[in-house]
């Protein structure tokens, strides 16, 4: 079939725009195929490379902007094993060894991180210290993040180390290894990468299931603007911190909170003072509503070890979680504190014994036996299983 410029009309491009739907299911690709088309029938018009090609063969960059891409933060079962002390000795470097707490708790894009000036840390009239930095893709704006004094610390360490390298000084906090005899080049990309993924298998980071896992340094980015929003620390100011161009970009994290959060509370093992399951099924006419005042109890009291379950407009003459409380709730989020809690209370009861005090003794070993109850009824359900009827039952087979 011989087929010529003539040949490319208007309804051979619609046809090969709705093929790419098919052969192409990511929006980015399809969008760069369609703008790489039209770019170049526009330049085969404006030189007349082609007399031939119909005027109505031309692709207009009229579509929809595509949607934003999704935050992907580093879950907090990933995060505990690389924020171990034990697991940040490992990092081979000094540099990637002061760059991951950096990232972690800063939340800086990588090239603005490589990119850090020597001098990056600076204090207001309190003497609190700020990392000054460098925002990149906002025309070099200049931005600040509260740090704390160990981390100024470690900062001025690292360029005690520069100054070494490079008596005559160099620029950057972060200069290359390769190539860069003055220091005026920051760290490469490569560089990072590849000590990066030394450290990870080092370390041997495993995810939930016990599988290896890996993680990008943008995604400490979207952790920190996650565990901020977790944290309840207004929108405004996380998107100040995170030096974000508009509101809209950190209003994700916010909406991505809420959803994830009422999932895993839905998901969660849920047992009051006697530890028993306490649920409602999602499907529940009054699930919204009963969200809606869960919500509101969160927000009106935070216990060290579960949530008050009791009507938001009802007092509570204990100022403390009463686990003898009808309204108490918990969920395995707080395994570790009662754990810590009951062995705390069997410190107490020892206490208590050896100095004849048998009226604590006796109030706390009520206690105790009301931690044992909930540490085991929460013990039985894994993160993706809940107690029904006595017995651990998967979500997917309650229906």
């Amino acid at each position: 079939m011989n087929v010529g410029p003539a040949d490319l009309t208007r309804t051979r491009i619609e046809t090969w725009i709705a093929a790419l739907a098919i052969d192409y299911p990511d929006v980015f690709t399809r969008r760069a195929a369609g703008n790489s088309l039209g770019r170049f029938l526009a330049d085969a018009r404006a030189h007349d490379w082609q007399p031939d090609l119909p005027r109505d063969a031309v692709v207009y960059n009229d579509a929809p902007p595509p949607p934003p891409a999704k935050p992907r933060w580093i879950s907090e079962h990933l995060m505990r094993q690389m924020e171990n002390p034990a697991s940040l000795a490992l990092i081979a470097t000094d540099d990637l060894r002061l760059m991951v707490p950096l990232l972690i708790s800063c939340g800086l894009r990588m090239k603005d991180a490589q990119r850090l000036r020597f001098d990056c840390v600076t204090h207001d009239n309190t003497g609190a210290p700020y990392l000054t930095w460098v925002n990149h893709k906002i025309h070099g704006r200049i931005a600040f993040f509260p740090i704390s004094q160990a981390l100024a610390d470690e900062i001025a360490a690292q360029q005690k180390r520069v100054q070494a390298r490079f008596p005559a000084g160099s620029r950057f906090l972060f200069p290359g290894w390769v190539a860069n005899l003055n220091g005026s080049k920051a760290v490469s990309d490569s560089w990072c990468r590849e000590q990066m993924e030394t450290w990870l298998e080092r370390i041997r980071l495993i995810d939930e299931h016990g599988r290896p896992a890996r993680v990008t340094f943008h995604q400490f980015r979207h952790t920190l603007g996650t565990r901020l929003i977790n944290a309840n620390v207004p929108q405004h100011i996380v998107q100040q911190l995170l030096d974000h161009m508009s509101p809209q970009m950190t209003a994700i994290y916010a909406r991505l909170h809420q959803k994830t959060l009422r999932e895993h509370w839905e998901k969660s093992l849920k047992v009051n003072a006697e530890g028993e399951p306490v649920a409602l099924p999602v499907d529940h006419p009054l699930a919204d509503p009963t969200w809606m005042r869960l919500s509101l109890v969160r927000a009106k009291v935070s216990l060290p070890n579960g949530y008050c379950g009791a009507p938001i407009q009802s007092d509570c003459e204990y100022a403390n979680p009463c686990l003898d409380c009808r309204f108490f709730i918990t969920t395995g989020d707080f395994l570790d504190q009662h754990r810590r809690q009951r062995d705390e209370t069997r410190k107490l009861i020892g206490d208590a014994e050896m100095a004849g005090l048998s009226r604590i003794v006796e109030k706390n070993t009520r206690t105790l036996g009301k931690l044992d109850t909930i540490i085991d009824a929460l013990e039985q359900a894994g993160p993706q299983q809940i107690v029904a009827g006595g017995k651990v039952t998967d979500l997917d087979a309650t229906g």
